[in-house]
């Protein structure tokens, strides 16, 4: 015999099939939605609330529209855009906290916009980047 919540996973599974679901786009849309929500919470003027509050029903709204799709053309192309826009931020984050992190090393950014690393505390080293050939001299003390 079959339990209730296998069931119960069955039926949404069904329900689902052909559907969207979820995906970068909607998580990140769904932690919009509950960060929104929780800044509201602490939000003392009325007009702030309302206006905090809307914005959270209709991220939700749009968060269930995209799961439930079955359009999958659409919501593929539109989380092909999300990442196209967040990638690059998420990386440029990830790596600053890599090189905040790297204590034995000097990071220099070049007039190409690479980074270049060097070795802490010997003195004056001219550099050359790798991706243009610039060369730099560079104090890494």
């Amino acid at each position: 015999m079959e339990s209730f919540f296998n069931r119960f996973r069955n039926t949404v599974a069904r329900f689902m099939y052909g559907r969207y679901g979820i995906d970068q786009l909607g998580w990140a849309t769904l932690v919009a939605e509950v960060v929104l929500t929780f800044v509201a919470g602490f939000v003392r003027l009325r007009a702030v609330y309302m206006v905090l509050r809307l914005l959270s029903t209709a991220l939700t709204v749009l968060l269930l529209y995209r799961m439930f799709s079955r359009d999958m053309v659409k919501r593929r192309a539109e989380n092909a855009w999300f990442l196209r826009w967040w990638t690059p931020l998420r990386t440029g984050f990830r790596d600053a906290r890599y090189r905040r992190a790297d204590k034995a090393h000097k990071y220099v950014k070049c007039a190409c916009g690479t980074w270049c690393r060097v070795p802490r505390n010997v003195g004056k080293v001219e550099l050359m980047c790798p991706k243009c050939g610039a060369k730099k001299i560079v104090k890494t003390g």
